[in-house]
């Protein structure tokens, strides 16, 4: 039964890494999570031959499962950096995080080159199999897991705020999907820690669990493709990929070489575009297109819009929006609108976003203020 449904999840992660590594958008993001999820894939067929006793049929195929998990961390913590950091690039320091897995390679190094029969007698002696299974490298291992997903939570947390300098739309700061994703591996991965240690010091019930816990991970793969199917425009939010000639990073405001003249053009050339053509209309307006509009670097405009308004991106354009709303919800020819449609239509993407700009704005909500000022459109 076991088997059966890990055989499951990895056909199921064969289709969904096709699907990502077909998809023309975003390819960074999706190689790197087909990557992984092909990795989830191994991994799974080498617990399949565990569970049946079949490493002595494949003696080669034993302690791979040693040492591809060493994989999961580095792929995670690389996925959330290239969804959440606006600037994401290929890094050499990003290689660091295969250190691990080099180091284990080269320990089990000596145990991959074994002859087939060496192989053979070893895989033989089911106490020293169990015994070695659960001795320093997988309990290091464990601990690794939960560092590497830890570490990728707080990736994810801190580019929040780099986030709301480039996108206008909440759902690309946010990245929900993923946001759920991290904190499910970091359960799923805890729930091991535990089912390990049960089973390594024979804790009744917990204990008899390992190793069906993997079960957890196929139960992971099929939520995948359910965000992958029914939420396509989350599951991979583009990064805001900057013009050719902004390659480089954006030097550090203290020492950027922006003149009090040049600011000021900057942020009178902003709010006239914002005023005459609108841009805060489209709900996925990014710093990168509207710095296009003005051929300017983002950066550029970036810092004009914190310093010269005092405000990020975000809610430098939710200025405008709201604005438009109130404009728009005071207008008798639109009484027979929704407030929250007429707030779409000035650019929100949510009326969870809507209400909490509204709010922290206004003092009061969509509701009170219409009220106030056009008696009679509500009941």
């Amino acid at each position: 039964m076991i088997t059966a449904i890990l055989l499951s999840g990895i056909i199921q992660g064969g289709f969904l890494a096709m699907m990502l590594l077909r998809k023309p958008s975003n390819q960074v993001p999706n190689r790197i999570l087909a990557t992984l999820i092909l990795v989830v894939m191994s991994h799974l067929f080498l617990i399949c031959l565990d569970v049946k006793d079949m490493f002595l049929l494949y003696p080669h195929c034993s302690r791979l499962s040693w040492l591809l998990p060493l994989l999961y961390g580095p792929l995670i913590l690389l996925l959330t950096q290239s969804i959440t950091d606006p600037d994401f690039r290929m890094h050499r320091r990003q290689w660091l995080s295969l250190l691990p897995f080099a180091i284990y390679f080269f320990i089990l190094l000596p145990y991959f080159s074994l002859p087939t029969a060496d192989k053979l007698a070893y895989l033989s002696d089911s106490r020293l199999v169990a015994q070695q299974d659960f001795g320093w490298m997988n309990t290091l291992t464990n601990y690794l897991h939960v560092g590497f997903v830890g570490s990728s939570l707080l990736t994810f947390y801190r580019n929040l705020r780099k986030r709301s300098q480039h996108f206008s739309n909440s759902d690309l700061i946010d990245v929900h999907w993923l946001k759920e994703f991290l904190w499910i591996v970091l359960s799923v991965m805890l729930f091991s820690v535990a089912t390990f240690y049960a089973r390594k010091y024979r804790v009744a019930y917990l204990g008899s669990i390992y190793p069906a816990h993997f079960l957890l991970v196929v139960v992971l793969i099929y939520w995948i493709a359910f965000k992958l199917l029914h939420e396509k425009a989350a599951l991979t939010p583009s990064p805001a990929t900057a013009p050719a000639q902004e390659a480089e990073p954006a030097p550090k405001y203290a020492k950027s070489s922006l003149s009090d003249v040049l600011s000021d053009d900057i942020a009178q050339r902003v709010t006239t575009l914002m005023h005459s053509e609108k841009p805060y209309l489209d709900n996925n307006l990014t710093l990168v297109e509207l710095a296009a509009r003005l051929d300017i670097p983002r950066h550029q405009l970036s810092q004009v819009i914190n310093t010269a308004f005092g405000v990020n991106f975000f809610e430098f354009v939710n200025q405008y929006r709201l604005q438009e709303f109130k404009v728009q919800a005071l207008d008798p020819s639109n009484q027979h609108l929704s407030l929250l449609g007429i707030a779409l239509e000035c650019g929100f993407n949510s009326k969870a976003t809507f209400n909490q700009a509204f709010k922290k704005l206004e003092g009061t909500t969509p509701s009170d203020f219409v009220k106030k000022n056009r008696e009679g459109v509500l009941k």
